[in-house]
């Protein structure tokens, strides 16, 4: 019977499993790339289709890879749909803590956008906005709190004025923000190499920037008598010792009280 010497026995053990472990270590990379790589697709066909249509075996063509890959990874096409949602909400911490520390005059759609692996992201939030169910509504309150989390800070650091209601604002600002990239397919053409739902972001930024900025610094009437006419009339008449204030539909501009009897 042939021995192998004692002092032999370790380097072949030490060998073999150095063998084992690199290949786990390889089968482990090559599932998260392959992880990785259908979730992104995910995220395209999702942003592109939708969610109600999409179907496991189109994301697995576009991601090249077989549907029941795709089912070993994530279990179904809601367990896919939740990954991305996930990857979306950790985006968003990112890039909320980013703003919430430099203050620029930026927000978390137009940071998505310039970001070439998060620029996916943003017709994926529109399809979520759109589409609606309890993610979309817990979505629309994390970035409406976000915007009026920055704001609330950029108004301590004397860069925005400062408003009685800091939660409406955030709201209107996330509304024409989100509206913008929502309603820019009946303003913009489709892109031209692109597919049906794609958002052209370059050309919706060269679009909007300028107009909302110049909206947003300079303001847009040149007197507060529609502001002042407005919360005149919400107050109602009792709420003053002074006359009530026209109704500006009528009357643009205001007139002094009637006597009584005319």
């Amino acid at each position: 019977m042939c021995r192998v010497p004692p002092v032999k026995l370790l380097p072949i053990a030490e060998q073999l499993f150095s063998i084992l472990f690199m290949r786990s270590v390889r089968s482990a990379r090559d599932d998260l790339t392959a992880r990785a790589r259908i979730r992104d697709s995910a995220v395209v066909y999702f942003g592109r289709h939708g969610f109600q249509s999409a179907t496991v075996r189109a994301i697995a063509t576009d991601a090249g890879v077989s549907p029941a890959l795709v089912i070993h990874h994530f279990g179904s096409k809601d367990g896919l749909r939740a990954e991305c949602d996930d990857y979306l909400t950790s985006a968003i911490d990112d890039l909320a803590q980013h703003a919430a520390s430099h203050l620029e005059a930026v927000d978390l759609l137009e940071l998505m956008s310039r970001t070439p692996q998060l620029n996916p992201l943003v017709p994926y939030m529109i399809q979520t906005i759109t589409e609606g169910g309890d993610f979309a509504a817990k979505l629309w309150d994390r970035l409406v709190q976000d915007a009026e989390n920055y704001l609330r800070a950029a108004v301590s650091a004397g860069k925005v004025r400062p408003t009685a209601d800091e939660r409406a604002r955030a709201e209107v600002l996330s509304t024409l923000k989100l509206g913008t990239y929502l309603l820019s397919r009946y303003i913009l053409p489709a892109p031209g190499n692109g597919q049906s739902g794609d958002l052209d972001i370059p050309a919706i930024s060269a679009r909007f920037t300028v107009p909302t900025l110049e909206l947003l610094t300079h303001g847009l009437f040149t007197t507060s008598e529609y502001l002042d006419l407005f919360l005149a009339h919400q107050a109602g008449p009792s709420a003053g010792a002074g006359p009530t204030q026209p109704d500006p539909a009528q009357q643009p501009q205001p007139q002094p009280p009637q006597q009584k009897g005319a």
